[in-house]
């Protein structure tokens, strides 16, 4: 499957550069519902535009969430936004009840956001590895765009269970490597 729904539909703005060389500047209201992954590329968004049309193949970049209404918002690197590309063209999507809302620091980046929604991308042959295993949290960042980020790019807080002092420990977290089979 090389598509998959969103958790849930998230409202966003688009930014109309990357819906034509003849649009005028400015931001169309959109619906984001699904993203599709190709190996080697980056997952891109299908959106349907307030306009009535369907838009398939839109970048995170192009994408901004302002709850009342468009803005100018500065656009962050693509590399950046989504620092692994798709691992194969089998992607799905998962809802995280728990980590839904949770604020989240890319720390890498010292960004921060919302947590919503979990996007797994691997296939042709990565599933055979558990260290090739790459869930991708997907982060409403504070500024109004969106980061698609590995786990082990990602600082959670939670102030009813997590332990700032201990987050130091994490780097000494290594990737399993071991598959274990059942009898």
């Amino acid at each position: 499957m090389k598509h998959a729904n969103l958790p849930y539909h998230i409202y966003i703005w688009v930014n109309n550069k990357y819906l034509g060389p003849s649009m005028p500047p400015g931001y169309t209201y959109g619906l984001w519902h699904g993203i599709h992954s190709r190996n080697g590329q980056i997952p891109m968004a299908h959106v349907l535009l307030e306009t009535g049309a369907h838009w398939s193949g839109l970048p995170l970049q192009a994408i901004s969430d302002f709850a009342n209404g468009p803005k100018q918002w500065e656009e962050k690197d693509h590399n950046k936004l989504i620092p692994w590309t798709a691992m194969g063209e089998h992607i799905e999507a998962w809802h995280a009840d728990y980590l839904e809302g949770l604020e989240v620091e890319y720390y890498k980046e010292k960004w921060k956001g919302r947590h919503t929604g979990v996007i797994v991308d691997w296939c042709g042959g990565f599933d055979r590895h558990p260290q090739e295993h790459k869930p991708l949290n997907l982060i409403a960042l504070f500024d109004g765009q969106y980061a698609l980020i590995p786990n082990n790019y990602c600082k959670f807080k939670d102030d009813h269970f997590i332990k700032e002092e201990l987050f130091s420990q994490a780097k000494n977290y290594r990737r399993n490597e071991k598959i274990w089979w059942g009898q």
